[in-house]
């Protein structure tokens, strides 16, 4: 049930904003039909992170991490954004939105029309569109390269070829952390979307936020270890939420 109050109250908050950050995770992409990995029936019940998404163990076999993204390559190419996507580029579009910080994958803010204007997108955990040879780092598209009836594909120069997403134990690309980090610095509204703010260093964020002056709004499905800074939590669907957010700022 969606609280009018708190929805008042937060509308008022972004109408105020001038330099919102929205944060997301797994929980803005689930409606989209992306599971979050870590939930029970998730990617990692099938897959032993470990084993299968270490970038490790890539360098040493790359047909373990391929053997799992075969199984997801059809369902994040296919998935489109949810009105919370949606919402989020048309804050950007008003001005309001100057930066999102992403935990996914999936590119759903890109699809959705985010960073057409002001807003910098950093992706935390890279991104599952472009192809990439760790070796010589040359970058492909997916319809570039054969994934399908081969273990694993090899680069002209013998390296392999990964998706450019950030696999456990590999470093995070150059300058985006440092990037988010800052933008938190400026924000004057930190806006949290589907995390469990249990992963660092991401989970810092909204902490950083609170600390140079940030007014904190969480949206998510389930509590946080972090419930304690916010200042408003919307509890519930993020595209259900937003869509009452909107009617409210639009009016």
């Amino acid at each position: 049930m969606i609280d009018e109050k708190q929805i008042t109250d937060a509308a008022n908050i972004i109408k105020e904003s001038n330099y919102i950050v929205v944060f997301t995770g797994a929980g803005i992409s689930t409606e989209s039909g992306i599971d979050d990995f870590r939930s029970e029936g998730g990617l990692w019940s099938r897959y032993d992170p470990a084993i299968y998404a270490s970038y490790h163990y890539f360098l040493d076999d790359p047909s373990k991490f391929w053997e799992m993204n075969r199984s997801l390559e059809d369902l994040v190419a296919n998935a489109e954004p949810n009105p919370a996507h949606y919402a989020i580029a048309e804050l950007e579009e008003l001005g309001k939105v100057k930066a999102i910080i992403t935990q996914n994958v999936d590119m759903l803010h890109q699809k959705a029309g985010s960073g057409k204007y002001d807003a910098k997108i950093f992706e935390l955990h890279g991104q599952f569109g472009t192809l990439e040879c760790i070796k010589c780092r040359k970058e492909f598209h997916y319809e570039e390269i054969d994934t399908k009836s081969v273990k694993y594909p090899v680069c002209d120069c013998s390296g392999f070829i990964k998706p450019k997403v950030v696999l456990f134990g590999e470093s995070l690309p150059i300058g985006v952390m440092e990037g988010a980090m800052n933008a938190c610095r400026e924000c004057d509204c930190f806006l949290m979307v589907g995390s469990s703010l249990v992963v660092s260093p991401a989970n810092f964020m909204p902490s950083i936020a609170k600390q140079y002056g940030a007014r904190i709004l969480f949206i998510n499905k389930e509590s946080t270890v972090m419930d304690n800074i916010a200042d408003i939590f919307l509890r519930g669907s993020a595209s259900e939420i937003f869509t009452a957010l909107m009617k409210k700022i639009n009016t």
